[in-house]
């Protein structure tokens, strides 16, 4: 019987437990990096949360301020990667696709589910990212129109299980409804 990491379904299948499952602990297994490209041009890359996670949309979010810089580089170039490393399973997705912005009322219920020292984090003044004097001149004051979910639509899983024996690579792409192919790791 095959592990789970020799096959292209079985790969496919754990990559979608693990990020369904780290997008509902409040502290996840995985590691996350949200690269965007900036306002230079240049590529932008941060830690993040991962929020969600839906197997069957292709897709998965994170939580950001409205008033942070990742929103202005989203809106005007929606391409984005993130990057995602599990030490627990020696696995590492690069996720590569478009960003949705949401925000408003129409997050009301992702704010209602979340914890106060969460909501803490949406509504810094000034926003973030601004120059300020001292370490710690800034305000916290939770507002939930500044809670923003960024859905990434995948177009691409490139996914590298690390093993003592052998790594394997393979690549999911929605325009071959997900079906993988091995690559060289």
């Amino acid at each position: 019987m095959a592990e789970w990491f020799e096959t292209r379904s079985g790969l496919w299948s754990a990559c979608w437990r693990q990020l369904v499952r780290d997008a509902v602990l409040l502290k996840p297994n995985a590691r996350s990096v949200l690269a965007t490209i900036g306002r230079s041009g240049a590529p932008e890359a941060r830690m993040v949360v991962l929020r969600g996670a839906d197997r069957r949309a292709g897709s998965v979010a994170v939580h950001t301020d409205t008033g942070s810089v990742k929103i202005t580089e989203l809106t005007a170039d929606p391409r984005a990667s993130l990057h995602i490393w599990n030490e627990s399973t020696q696995v590492q997705m690069r996720l590569r696709g478009t960003i949705q912005i949401s925000s408003g009322p129409e997050l009301a219920h992702l704010w209602h589910q979340m914890p106060d020292g969460s909501r803490a984090n949406y509504g810094v003044t000034p926003v973030p990212g601004s120059v300020i004097d001292a370490s710690d001149a800034y305000v916290r004051a939770p507002d939930p129109d500044r809670l923003a979910r960024l859905t990434l639509r995948i177009d691409e899983m490139d996914v590298v299980h690390l093993s003592d024996d052998y790594h394997r690579r393979a690549l999911y792409r929605r325009d071959d409804d997900w079906q993988g192919q091995w690559l060289a790791p």
